[in-house]
């Protein structure tokens, strides 16, 4: 178990901090550059016809499920926030890997609780189409919801493969 000093509170966990911030500015930028140079249902193919940005409004989650619960979202994802904060708060100092991935997670929640208070839903803009069943094309996605998806895979590959922190005994 970590001493106290090598874990409690924030410092020392700047690296996700800052990498939490830096995905805010660049999701919130890029859904408003794309969502005021594309119209509703306008697409634009940056790469053949594999990759490139519509604008699309999500009212539910992942892939637009649970369109019905639009007016608990935010606050949903405000709580999961602040669990990633309590996280990152018992997280040690040396983690970098831990302090990437919580980073990651935490800028991508933050950038989608931005649209759900502002816009009442959450824009999507990444199109991608690989020709591939069953996404033919990928559900549209955003910068944010990369973000999330890489840091919990990194959560899980540190779960699986990490040692597990010497105990000290009592």
């Amino acid at each position: 178990m970590h001493a106290p000093e090598e874990t409690a509170g924030f410092r020392g966990k700047q690296l996700a901090l800052v990498l939490a911030i830096l995905i805010v500015a660049l999701d919130l930028w890029s859904k408003s550059a794309v969502f005021a140079a594309l119209s509703d249902n306008e697409h634009v193919w940056l790469a053949g016809t594999w990759f490139g940005f519509t604008p699309v409004l999500n009212p539910g989650i992942m892939w637009g499920a649970l369109p019905q619960l639009s007016a608990m979202l935010p606050w949903l994802r405000v709580l999961a926030a602040v669990v990633v904060l309590l996280m990152l708060r018992g997280a040690p100092r040396r983690g970098w890997r831990l302090q990437i991935a919580l980073g990651l997670v935490l800028g991508g929640a933050i950038g989608n609780i931005y649209d759900g208070f502002t816009v009442g839903q959450v824009r999507d803009f990444l199109l991608v189409d690989l020709d591939f069943r069953p996404f033919d094309p990928f559900p549209v996605f955003n910068v944010a919801d990369s973000a999330i998806c890489v840091g919990v895979g990194l959560l899980a590959l540190g779960l699986l493969f990490d040692e597990p922190a010497a105990t000290e005994p009592r």
